[in-house]
């Protein structure tokens, strides 16, 4: 009898979801750090400004279930930059993956932005906004009521705290990444938070992030590091 072969033991999938203006380009890091870590990876390109969060779902849905590796995967995680983590959360109310693992959020606006409040209500910016963010962008408000509710499953938000954007300390309150102030990256149910020393922006190149979602993948929680500003919520 021969051994069983280790390549032949199915691998969970990582399912990677960029954000609102960028595309499948920026999560490639991420995708092959998490490859060399064993994991399969679907890197899902999707188009963010053209269709509502509940559309992109839709679109979302189907480039999932068509991947062989979904159909093999023990468990299925998500991580998400930005925009990214909204359409996971809706994904996960509408479908209900049963195989569902962790979810990592990177900057995500889960209870919106200043920053959109700002850009729909200026009036020489509006119409501008509507044109280049489409119908998701409007959904970036802080006054949007999101179809899910309290978070349910594993998840893990990293919130950056610098900030390059010469506009975000007219609009963001408190830390920010020049995008969503830390306090709008956390959700009721969440398992972990932290915040590091990163844009919004490039937050998902970092190699400190990039461990840190690992980490929570494999313990469900973050790695704390006391030299580091760090918040942790039960």
């Amino acid at each position: 009898m021969s051994d069983t072969n280790s390549s032949d033991v199915p691998k969970d999938l990582v399912i990677l979801l960029h954000g609102m203006l960028r595309n499948k380009l920026d999560m490639l890091p991420m995708s092959y750090y998490l490859e060399d870590q064993g994991y399969k990876v679907l890197n899902i390109l999707y188009p963010s400004r053209k269709k509502s969060l509940e559309d992109l779902t839709t679109f979302v849905h189907e480039k999932i279930t068509a991947s062989p590796d979904y159909a093999e995967a023990p468990q299925i995680h998500f991580v998400t930059h930005s925009m990214g983590s909204l359409v996971a959360r809706y994904y996960i109310e509408i479908y209900k993956p049963d195989r569902l693992g962790k979810v990592v959020m990177l900057g995500p606006p889960n209870t919106g932005s200043e920053f959109a409040d700002w850009l729909s209500e200026t009036k020489i910016l509006a119409p501008l906004f509507k044109k280049i963010y489409g119908p998701a962008g409007q959904q970036l408000k802080t006054t949007h009521k999101h179809i899910d509710g309290a978070i349910t499953y594993p998840l893990g938000v990293i919130a950056g705290n610098f900030s390059i954007n010469p506009l975000a300390p007219w609009v963001l309150p408190g830390e920010h990444d020049g995008i969503v102030p830390v306090e709008r990256t956390k959700i009721e149910g969440m398992a972990d938070h932290i915040v590091v020393t990163s844009t919004h922006t490039f937050m998902m190149f970092n190699p400190s992030v990039m461990k840190q979602v690992l980490t929570f993948i494999q313990t469900g929680r973050f790695l704390r590091d006391p030299e580091s500003s760090t918040e942790e919520t039960a």
